[in-house]
């Protein structure tokens, strides 16, 4: 089994047309993938994006909104996994990019 990042992408509930962000939700569809669920992660509220060294931080543009850890045998079983996502009813995507052998 390989791991996956789950990035969720859009404002999870943060823009007009989008339904009001209901966390049970969230917590019923990542209970739902069971022991596939590595790391449950986190949902962002606001970022700041730091360009480089010299440059502080500045507000981000970025759309990101949050990520998870899941164990998927390859690329389609992480997207099946994450088909049932919230943020797609919150006017959001997922991106889903597998995870190698940390730095050393």
């Amino acid at each position: 089994m390989d791991r996956f990042l789950v990035v969720y992408r859009g404002a999870a509930g943060g823009t007009p047309e989008a339904p009001e962000h209901n966390p049970e939700r969230w917590t019923a569809w990542l209970d739902s993938l069971g022991a596939a669920v590595v790391d449950r992660g986190s949902l962002t509220h606001s970022s700041v994006e730091v360009p480089s060294r010299l440059l502080g931080p500045k507000l981000s543009s970025s759309s990101l909104s949050g990520y998870s850890i899941v164990e998927a045998a390859d690329f389609n079983a992480a997207v099946r996994l994450a088909e049932a996502c919230p943020i797609f009813d919150e006017h959001g995507s997922v991106e889903i990019a597998r995870l190698t052998e940390a730095l050393r």
